[in-house]
């Protein structure tokens, strides 16, 4: 239950910024990424998900997802922590006394090619067992955004798996990591807007 909390919190707050209201739109046929050793599902959200298939070569337990994002400014790497300590705090708010602490252990800015990549590494303190550990990232390539979540047993692991999944969803057809389409006569959600504690 944690790991699916953090995940959709994951992906909420890993949007770039606000962005302005699309009218829905067909649905293009996207291409599918998939990767070797993973199970992959697709939510209704357009959320694709990929879970470590026991025996394969990910750290057992793993789970990334990755969806879409409108191409909005990306922000600063002061802005994107400021925004991830918010997202901590919400992540507590509403694990129903299951994590007592999300803890940053780091903030990065890189480039993958043409793309500019945020990653927030944190902990998960859980009141009862073990710690989780997640990264989560922003990837901006030109007019193609999107956000990729891991969670994992081991901050090694979860690093490692954002690493495994970057270079696949950046070698992808920009379908792949389209955002999704609002539903019929439901103009799309815009992009989360920045909260201030």
């Amino acid at each position: 239950m944690i790991r699916r909390l953090v995940v959709a919190l994951g992906l909420a707050a890993a949007t770039l910024a606000p962005a302005p209201m699309l009218q829905a739109q067909e649905a293009p046929a996207a291409a599918v990424v998939n990767v070797e050793g993973w199970e992959r599902q697709v939510a209704q959200t357009g959320t694709v998900f990929y879970r470590c298939k026991p025996g394969g070569s990910c750290a057992a337990g793993s789970t990334v997802s990755f969806r879409g994002q409108a191409a909005a400014p990306v922000p600063t790497v002061a802005v994107y922590r400021e925004r991830q300590e918010g997202l901590n705090r919400r992540m507590v708010e509403q694990s129903n006394g299951r994590l007592s602490a999300v803890e940053i252990i780091e903030v990065a800015e890189s480039t993958r090619g043409t793309a500019k990549v945020l990653t927030a590494v944190k902990a998960l303190v859980a009141v009862n067992g073990p710690r989780q550990f997640l990264a989560t990232s922003l990837v901006a390539d030109g007019d193609r955004h999107f956000s990729i979540v891991s969670t994992a047993a081991t901050e090694a692991a979860s690093r490692a798996n954002v690493a495994t999944f970057l270079p696949a969803l950046l070698a992808a057809p920009r379908s792949a990591t389209a955002p999704p389409p609002a539903p019929a006569g439901q103009p799309a959600r815009p992009a989360e807007p920045r909260r201030t504690p």
